[in-house]
């Protein structure tokens, strides 16, 4: 068992779930449904992206998402790049042969056998393997937010415009005294001087004045303010916890928790049921059934978290799961540990100070046990018997 929980730690390892874990969820959260495809080597572990629009989540097994992808989008430029289980689909495809009922669907959609797929949504299967991402709300209010800020740009353009308005003299009968061309030359005289912002307008009759001060949006801002908030409020996140008005620390707190507590119910057990899935590809010599937990844990709440699991040592907890929730990897519990205590037999390079938590002033001295110490009260400890101590002072017996 000590060797299969090494080969699996190790196997663990080769996985870097520190590196890929988030880039799962980042992606995942963004296209709403993700597919990969995991290759291996001697050197460790990589995956292939495939865009949403060639595959569809096709079954769930052990736990896991599996998918289809479309092998007619599949152009010839990408052919090398494509690992050789889909090559070889590639080919199939394009020869015109006789296809594998179980592997293909609809002669063209190809099972991936090694390809895992991500996502929130529990009825992906029945919306035809394709999902939206969770926050997909926040698209629409961010399209509104853009609208609010042109308003109050369309708002501060109107408050800064100004008209000039040259009219042209007219006779009793209503027309003009002058003669046109000579109209058209003022006005595109007075136009071509005129400062940005001020606009000249040349008629032959009265122009009301039509202040445009306060004509656009008045509320422009407070509209921003409030499509601000929804954005937040499609998020799952307040506006406090990013420098809004709040007058108590808790809201930012509880908005934390709770968003801790989705990763948990969400991302953790779906990355662990495809983790165990790995883990049950390892060949170990006793064939007991591994598995892998995420520990329950957030940056913004780690002193309290791990001082849970501490705490959990004093009724048989688990002490691997304290080491885990202290950032230790599987592989390095053990490594880490046998290099301690067997190589740097390190318990004897470092022992504990005497403090007086842990000896009484029967125990003072030298190391060797000598009394005669140059310093009276060197090695002694405990409370001194006076307010004011000095050098030789007696101490009481820390014993008593």
């Amino acid at each position: 068992m000590r060797n299969d929980y090494i080969d699996v730690a190790y196997g663990l390892m080769n996985l870097n779930i520190k590196f890929y874990a988030p880039y799962f969820f980042r992606e995942t959260l963004i296209d709403g449904v993700t597919y990969f495809y995991k290759y291996e080597d001697a050197t460790g572990v990589g995956y292939l992206k495939f865009p949403s629009e060639w595959c569809r989540v096709s079954n769930i097994q052990d736990g896991v998402y599996r998918f289809r992808i479309d092998m007619s989008k599949i152009k010839q430029e990408i052919y090398d790049m494509l690992p050789t289980e889909l090559q070889q689909a590639y080919d199939t495809y394009h020869g015109g042969g006789d296809k594998d009922e179980t592997k293909w669907y609809d002669n063209k959609w190809y099972y991936v056998e090694d390809g895992v797929a991500f996502t929130f949504d529990p009825n992906v299967i029945v919306n035809g393997g394709q999902a939206v991402s969770p926050f997909a709300s926040v698209l629409l209010d961010s399209i509104s937010l853009d609208k609010a800020k042109d308003n109050i740009e369309i708002k501060d353009n109107l408050d800064t415009v100004r008209i000039l308005h040259s009219k042209v003299p007219v006779d009793s009968n209503g027309e003009p005294s002058i003669p046109l061309k000579h109209v058209k030359l003022y006005d595109e005289l007075m136009k071509a001087r005129l400062p940005e912002g001020v606009k000249a307008i040349t008629t032959p009759t009265n122009v009301t004045n039509i202040p445009l001060n306060g004509a656009g949006n008045s509320g422009g801002y407070e509209t921003v303010g409030k499509t601000l908030e929804q954005v937040f409020f499609d998020l799952g996140a307040p506006g406090a916890m990013f420098g809004g008005t709040t007058n108590s620390a808790n809201v930012v707190k509880t908005s934390i928790k709770k968003d801790a507590n989705w990763i948990y119910t969400n991302l953790f057990p779906m990355l662990e049921s495809y983790y165990n899935y790995e883990i049950s590809q390892i060949k170990t010599k006793s064939k007991a059934k591994w598995v892998i937990k995420f520990i329950r844990e957030s940056n913004f709440t780690l002193k309290d978290d791990i001082a849970s699991y501490k705490d959990q040592l004093s009724f048989g907890g688990s002490r691997m799961d304290y080491m885990a929730a202290s950032g230790m990897n599987p592989e390095e519990i053990i490594s880490k540990l046998e290099f301690e205590q067997k190589v740097l037999d390190i318990d004897s390079l470092m022992v504990v100070k005497p403090t007086s938590n842990t000896i009484s002033s029967k125990n003072s001295g030298n190391s060797n046990g000598n009394k005669n110490n140059l310093n009276p009260v060197k090695g002694e400890v405990g409370r001194p018997k006076t307010d004011n101590p000095t050098d030789d002072t007696d101490r009481l017996d820390g014993g008593a």
